[in-house]
């Protein structure tokens, strides 16, 4: 445990997608059978492939029955739309499955601001059921980054500065390499945003990951310093590999 959250501990990023997404569809599969639907929000980057292609092949999902949400996006009025964050779930999961209601953040919106405040308004329609996420090599959860993370956050959606710890992690993430750069604005979900969904999941594989997983091991109580250390706090599932797993979390 990592106070209050569930580590699993996969042999590697293709076990660790399959054992992520079987936890998450077993979990909307009971929501849709208690209360009609289910509400998710969703992350993308490298360390959310595994995930999201394993969820896509798990058949026996109601899609037709879920409503999907974006825990972040770049904001860049001038980047194309394969580049966005979007467009990998497009790839990965959605356009296999054909949810019923997908809401994404417009990424060249004019207004990064009115952007973030129409999103807030739909992430407060509803309450979230299920969060699904990562953690990146700057400790950020969502675009949470150290230097802007408030754990007590009164809006729910904020437009943010991308750390450069974060860049240069992106920069080399298969997803967005091409770009040639990354934004220097995002819009995210806070923490507090992240923190109200009922279920949580966090899914970190590849060794890129040792680092930052190692310090977040070692903290003993939640600092902004380290937005993911939160987590101590949630109560959730964390699913890491072989290659990035600390000992601390094996023991």
């Amino acid at each position: 445990m990592y106070g209050l959250t569930e580590i699993v501990i996969c042999k590697d990023n293709d076990e660790l997608g399959r054992k992520s997404a079987n936890a998450v569809a077993n979990k909307m599969k009971e929501l849709i059978d208690r209360q009609g639907g289910v509400r998710i929000v969703l992350a993308a980057g490298e360390s959310q492939s595994s995930f999201l292609n394993a969820l896509a092949r798990i058949d026996d999902i109601d899609w037709s029955r879920v409503e999907c949400l974006s825990i972040d996006e770049f904001y860049d009025v001038n980047m194309p739309y394969e580049f966005t964050c979007a467009y990998q779930k497009d790839r990965e999961l959605y356009n296999k499955v054909n949810p019923a209601i997908v809401h994404k953040i417009k990424h060249n919106a004019q207004d990064p601001q009115a952007e973030a405040d129409r999103y807030e308004q739909i992430v407060r329609a509803k309450p979230i059921d299920i969060l699904c996420q990562g953690i990146g090599t700057s400790g950020h959860l969502a675009f949470n980054e150290p230097a802007s993370c408030d754990f007590n956050d009164e809006r729910m959606v904020r437009v943010i500065e991308v750390c450069e710890q974060s860049k240069r992690q992106l920069r080399d993430d298969p997803n967005f390499k091409a770009l040639g750069y990354i934004p220097d604005k995002g819009i995210t979900l806070t923490i507090p945003a992240i923190l109200s969904a009922r279920y949580c999941f966090t899914m970190v594989p590849l060794p890129l990951k040792k680092n930052i997983l190692e310090r977040l091991a070692k903290m003993s109580e939640p600092t902004t310093e380290l937005p993911a250390s939160i987590l101590l706090e949630k109560e959730g599932v964390l699913f890491c590999d072989e290659s990035n797993c600390p000992e601390d979390w094996r023991r």
